[in-house]
């Protein structure tokens, strides 16, 4: 387990990484740089207002990322409708939620680093989301892109095909998969002794090979 320092150094590590890749130590982070620092926020005033500020930042900058990640505020808003049993709120965003995820990356279809984001959300929902099947397509899209990612950068993809796997009830598969991830050695214990229903923090590679290009994109 990442003990708080540990976790506060790690994230101000990886904010100070992408400002440089930005190349500009001035320019302030964006929206989605302070979600992969910071998480959503708890409160849900603060999620509400964070949410609109990916969608304000989408529509200034044009960044589908920024639209993946609103979408991941809206679903998380869903989840605190959930907690509170207010069910037909949480359905509306969950729905909404999806649909703006679906739209932008089968909008980009071409652009597998966006397939990258969908699945790192959808692996992770709880099985009843019945993502899965979409997880499921993308990791193998994924995994059989040629010369997209490094060695290091197929472990998460890989977990989160087990995860996909596991919640598509695909039991047998899922053990072969994660015996193959357990043989990586230590690369893997990140993702391999993870509590069920966790997800993990973002890395640096998800920084460098998966988040800042699509920032940088235009």
């Amino acid at each position: 387990m990442i003990r708080p320092g540990k976790r506060y150094r790690l994230r101000s590590v990886i904010i100070g990484l992408t400002l440089v890749v930005n190349g500009a130590f001035a320019a302030p982070a964006s929206e989605v740089e302070k979600i992969i620092a910071q998480g959503f926020p708890a409160q849900q005033h603060a999620l509400i207002e964070t949410t609109s500020a990916l969608w304000n930042e989408y529509r200034r900058e044009h960044h589908v990322a920024s639209l993946i990640f609103y979408a991941y505020g809206l679903l998380q808003q869903a989840k605190h409708y959930v907690a509170i049993n207010d069910f037909i709120h949480a359905a509306e965003y969950a729905k909404t939620g999806f649909f703006y995820l679906d739209e932008a990356v089968e909008s980009n279809d071409d652009n597998l680093r966006l397939h990258y984001l969908r699945a790192r959300i959808d692996a992770y929902l709880p099985a009843k989301s019945g993502r899965c099947i979409i997880a499921l397509h993308d990791t193998e899209r994924l995994i059989n892109a040629t010369g997209l990612f490094d060695a290091n950068m197929l472990i998460p993809i890989r977990y989160m095909r087990y995860r996909a796997l596991i919640d598509c009830g695909l039991s047998h598969d899922a053990g072969q998969l994660l015996n193959e991830l357990r043989q990586t050695g230590t690369r893997a214990e990140k993702y391999t002794l993870l509590p069920p229903g966790t997800a993990p923090e973002w890395d640096l590679q998800e920084i460098t090979q998966i988040v800042m290009p699509l920032l940088n994109e235009k």
